[in-house]
């Protein structure tokens, strides 16, 4: 398997979970400023879109059922009350709260982000205290069958993405006809860097020429439009962090070595 299909295949796994999610809500009640860099949606010329994190708070009550829980509604609430006094102190980053406390499967994979949502998309319970907030507000007294949700709304993230894969023998994803050892990607991706930094081979050329995502590497390794949570933490962080036309330096995953460029 490609480096670009897991990526592919994690995405649609995160997607099917927050559509299992919205299902199980809907069952219930029925649904009815980021950088010049970035498609944002400023809040003052346009509500029709919100990117939502969440960490949820289940109790025994809870629709469906999580193994081990057994908090009380009360309870449940207590606890949602302390995560966000947390969050509110800056003691601990909402990522990191989403991996400690959160009850949803996905938090661990997804940061607790569940994506962007357009009005509708969603059960009114959550959609309306999502809607009500502004970007980096969040709503810890939102309740579903599920349990409690401390709900935060993100400005809205989506860049697109070129990279180049240099991988090695026994990465993930790797091909059988990789030979190179890791120190021999390490070399060779910092090879390919310093062509790309004389300014006299484009990075298109150079993904055909030595990217290992067959996928891509005839489309200037095209990886399209990217949202958080869907790539890998270190090619996020880096990508998310570019300006717009810019180039990284090498990351690291388990695909292999890295070089990204942000579209422009």
């Amino acid at each position: 398997m490609t480096a670009r299909r897991y990526l592919l295949l994690v995405f649609v796994a995160a997607v099917a979970g927050v559509l299992i999610f919205t299902l199980a809500q809907r069952s219930e009640e029925p649904a009815a400023p980021a950088t010049s860099e970035e498609t944002a949606a400023p809040l003052d010329t346009s509500r029709e879109e919100a990117a939502e994190e969440h960490i949820l708070v289940a109790h025994a009550e809870s629709e469906p059922a999580i193994a081990g829980v057994t908090r009380t509604r009360a309870e449940a609430r207590d606890r949602a009350a302390t995560i966000a006094a947390v969050l509110q102190s800056k003691r601990a980053p909402f990522a990191e709260l989403a991996h400690q406390y959160s009850d949803d499967s996905n938090a661990e994979q997804s940061d607790g982000y569940l994506g962007i949502f357009k009005r509708g998309d969603l059960p009114l319970a959550l959609e309306v205290p999502l809607f009500d907030l502004e970007p980096g507000q969040f709503d810890a007294t939102v309740e579903t069958k599920s349990g409690v949700h401390l709900l935060m709304r993100q400005p809205i993230r989506r860049v697109s993405a070129h990279h180049i894969l240099i991988s090695w023998s026994g990465a993930r994803g790797s091909s059988a006809g990789i030979r190179r050892n890791r120190a021999q990607a390490e070399l060779l991706v910092d090879e390919v860097l310093a062509m790309f930094r004389t300014g006299d081979v484009d990075f298109c050329e150079l993904a055909s020429r030595f990217s290992d995502d067959a996928e891509s590497r005839f489309q200037c390794g095209a990886l399209g439009v990217i949202e958080p949570a869907v790539l890998p933490r270190p090619l996020e962080v880096e990508l998310f962090s570019l300006r717009a036309g810019e180039v990284s330096g090498r990351v690291e995953t388990e695909f292999g070595f890295h070089i990204l460029k942000r579209g422009d």
